[in-house]
């Protein structure tokens, strides 16, 4: 019986199939990446809608990965209830981040290497934080704000706390998402 296992899973790394998790895992690096890219445009606040509409496209792949249903209302209403308790102190340092870009000279050379970390973080742990509830069995309709924001809070105070001890060129995409 065991051994039937490990030959069928044999044939699944052959044929190059994999878990939901490591699917989940790619559209969570893949988004990062992006996110700290698009924390790179120089333009205020153009910079976080186009954050925050990377963080909305991975939730909604990674609900596709896991079966859920991801029409956008559903995917604004979960986005909104999880990062509703965490909007002040998430969106006083992406705003500032963005923001600060608009003071000459200083500005674009802080906001260079603020925002793009603090859109990699954020996004790496809304990522993780719904790919777990997923996992889990959860659905877009079944999230207990207060307990996704609470596990959100904590993803993103431990990725950000990971990111600070390394200098920004060092923090792979990878790292975060694996932490």
């Amino acid at each position: 019986m065991a051994s039937k296992k490990i030959e069928d899973a044999a044939v699944d790394v052959e044929a190059g199939v994999t878990s939901k998790a490591d699917e989940a895992t790619k559209v969570i690096n893949t988004h990062v990446a992006m996110s700290a890219g698009f924390g790179l445009v120089p333009f205020p606040i153009v910079d976080v809608v186009a954050i925050g509409g990377t963080q909305y496209k991975m939730i909604g792949e990674l609900a596709r990965i896991y079966g859920q249903d991801a029409s956008q209302e559903r995917i604004r209403a979960a986005v909104i209830s999880v990062l509703g308790g965490g909007v002040p102190t998430l969106l006083n340092a992406t705003m500032l981040g963005s923001l600060v870009k608009g003071v000459p000279v200083v500005g674009a050379f802080l906001g260079l290497a603020l925002l793009p970390a603090m859109a990699g973080v954020t996004t790496a742990a809304l990522g993780r934080v719904f790919a777990q509830h997923f996992e889990a069995g959860g659905t877009l309709l079944s999230l207990d704000a207060k307990v996704i924001r609470a596990h959100f809070q904590a993803e993103f105070e431990a990725l950000k706390e990971k990111a600070a001890k390394k200098p920004a060129a060092a923090v792979n995409d990878a790292e975060l998402v694996a932490a």
